[in-house]
């Protein structure tokens, strides 16, 4: 079992993190810590308790790849039958991996569970995310964000995609949703990665189920409405933002669906770009993006659609080894 943490300048945060991870219940894992060249003395806290914990391994890169380069990097070299993602500002309760792994082996089509993020721990926490809504505009949202939890009726059960902060992916739905080898499209760097992944997911035919009792904190910290938090923000990351929506919308819809998604989308679309052109005016990079890359980006799309009319995992033979079982202790600790 794999544990993957990405790091970029993570310092104030990684020690709660891999503590947290650290005291799980179901401890056959290990943690890649897959640092994106910090600036700061992440990787000196990491080697800290790498010192301490076998389990974890530093594994410094000389650039910044990104969330989707960082994980593939981990997703690429490591072969468990489950792979849990896990944002270095992520406190995971002690149970949190072994309900998860107890959720996806409850059924061969599951190819993700996702858990209940909390903003806080106090005594009236609101809910970070409990998975991800898809809209009829081809955008995801987070499931009941910013709700109060003691006011949201919670069960198990199937949503539409799961929050990049901790999903617990499947090794066999990891290898199915692979184009061109890549599992995160590394042309997204980050952000709306995880709304690509739960689209080409539920194309295929996977299922992503929310686990509520699987819980952990999750401070969020980026909220694109925020416009005083929005003009602060890089023009790298605010221009990703607008060429990973094109992304997904060029990709991911059926050719019946491609017109109407577009549709859709359109007056928000228009809008996002008279708001760069007046006021935002580097976030026109993402347009030049996409334009450039047009002929990958559809080649690309024909991939995804060819897959998409093969059957999905119910209908094909298990390819891969058993999801770990944890224990009743495990579970129950």
């Amino acid at each position: 079992m794999v544990l993957s943490i990405v790091t970029w300048n993570s310092a104030e945060v990684i020690e709660a993190c891999l503590a947290s991870v650290l005291a799980q219940t179901y401890s056959d894992f290990e943690v890649w810590v897959v640092d994106n060249a910090s600036a700061d003395d992440t990787r000196v806290r990491v080697a800290a308790v790498a010192a301490r914990d076998a389990r974890v391994r530093l594994h410094p890169l000389p650039r910044n790849t990104g969330f989707c380069g960082g994980h593939n990097y981990a997703l690429d070299r490591s072969q468990s039958a489950a792979v849990l993602l896990v944002n270095p500002d992520i406190e995971m309760a002690p149970d949190y991996l072994a309900r998860a792994l107890a959720a996806l082996g409850a059924d061969p089509a599951i190819g993700t569970v996702c858990g209940l993020l909390l903003q806080s721990s106090d005594e009236r926490p609101r809910i970070d995310s409990a998975g991800l809504v898809r809209l009829p505009d081809g955008r995801f949202a987070l499931r009941h964000h910013g709700r109060y939890l003691h006011e949201t009726p919670l069960a198990a059960g199937p949503v539409d995609g799961a929050d990049g902060a901790l999903p617990l992916y499947r090794r066999a739905f990891i290898d199915d949703l692979r184009v061109e080898g890549q599992f995160f499209d590394e042309r997204f760097f980050a952000h709306k990665e995880d709304w690509d992944i739960a689209w080409r997911g539920q194309l295929y035919g996977w299922r992503t189920v929310c686990e509520p009792a699987c819980r952990a904190l999750h401070p969020r910290q980026f909220r694109p409405a925020d416009w005083r938090l929005r003009r602060r923000l890089s023009g790298a990351i605010k221009a990703d933002a607008v060429k990973n929506q094109w992304l997904l919308l060029l990709k991911n819809p059926t050719d019946r669906q491609l017109a109407g998604y577009w549709l859709r989308a359109l007056p928000r679309q228009l809008g996002i770009l008279l708001y760069a052109l007046l006021l935002e005016r580097a976030s026109l990079r993402a347009y030049r993006f996409v334009w450039q890359h047009r002929a990958a980006i559809w080649a690309s799309r024909r991939l995804i659609q060819a897959r998409a009319a093969r059957p999905g995992p119910l209908a094909r033979p298990a390819r891969a080894a058993a999801v770990p079982r944890p224990a009743e202790a495990e579970l129950t600790a």
